[in-house]
């Protein structure tokens, strides 16, 4: 059905958009990450339950990807916030843009977004 009535389309706006910076964010389409692979001149969107191994392993390590962080790790420490940061643009590595696998809750801490922002302005690539 993913095939018939979504990848199509998906395909369809990044092809309208040839001259537009495009991220193709399909929440929840691990079993898609091969046909989405196919989908040329985006960065594509991760969420958090995607391991971020296998999708380098899915788009390779040029495709620019963005995403996965579980927004509800944001409910806790700022060493676990900062930690968990860390750990996700390493195991990504170039070509990635950080940020949250899906949007922030309304009740999220706002100490904790900075600490997420801050750990990423400062995380060093090796």
């Amino acid at each position: 059905l993913y095939q018939r009535f979504g990848m199509k389309y998906l395909r369809q706006i990044v092809e309208a958009l040839p001259d537009t910076p495009v991220i193709l964010f399909s929440k929840g389409a691990w079993f898609a990450m091969s046909d989405l692979a196919q989908i040329p001149n985006c960065a594509i969107g991760l969420d958090w339950q995607t391991e971020p191994a296998h999708a380098r392993s899915v788009f390779g390590s040029d495709r620019v990807l963005q995403g996965n962080l579980d927004p509800a790790i944001l409910y806790g420490s700022a060493q676990s916030v900062h930690e968990a940061a860390e750990k996700m643009a390493h195991a990504f590595g170039q070509h990635y843009i950080a940020n949250l696998g899906h949007g922030v809750y309304p009740d999220t801490p706002l100490e904790n977004v900075k600490v997420f922002v801050q750990a990423i302005k400062n995380y060093k690539y090796s």
